[in-house]
């Protein structure tokens, strides 16, 4: 299946400044998920607008932070989890709808990273990859 980078959106990159330079802030843990929403995502996209996969071996995982590289300093901005192996879900019923992912905040719900690819229609025992698995910032002009 589709790779590929992802859009930043609005609400987690508040997140993201918080955690950087208010004091009483800390990162939460972050989880990432399929969608079955077909939604062109936006900067302003949220979690209500997309309908999370929850079934047939499809369902959220934990992004840990240890499976992290260190991001890039060039623009843009590169984050990649799992470096050569991505992230992967092998389903165990179908026929699942399946439009993309997100990572969302685990507590907070809000959305950092959303990708719509398009339909794919996944199949009992046929597996999901996002490989590489890169978050992406770019630098906007001065």
């Amino acid at each position: 299946m589709a790779a590929g980078s992802a859009q930043a959106l609005i609400e987690g990159m508040q997140e993201m400044m918080d955690a950087v330079f208010k004091d009483d802030a800390t990162p939460e843990n972050k989880e990432i998920f399929l969608f079955s929403t077909d939604v062109t995502i936006a900067d302003d996209t949220v979690n209500a607008d997309l309908t999370e996969i929850t079934t047939n071996g499809l369902a959220k995982q934990t992004l840990t932070k240890a499976n992290f590289a260190a991001a890039t300093e060039a623009d843009p901005i590169v984050s990649v989890y799992n470096t050569g192996t991505g992230i992967e879900w092998t389903a165990t019923g179908g026929p699942n709808t399946v439009y993309g992912w997100a990572v969302r905040g685990v507590t907070s719900l809000k959305l950092y990273f959303a990708r719509n690819w398009g339909l794919k229609t996944v199949q009992d025992e046929e597996t999901v990859t996002i490989n590489p698995a890169e978050f992406k910032l770019d630098i906007p002009e001065a």
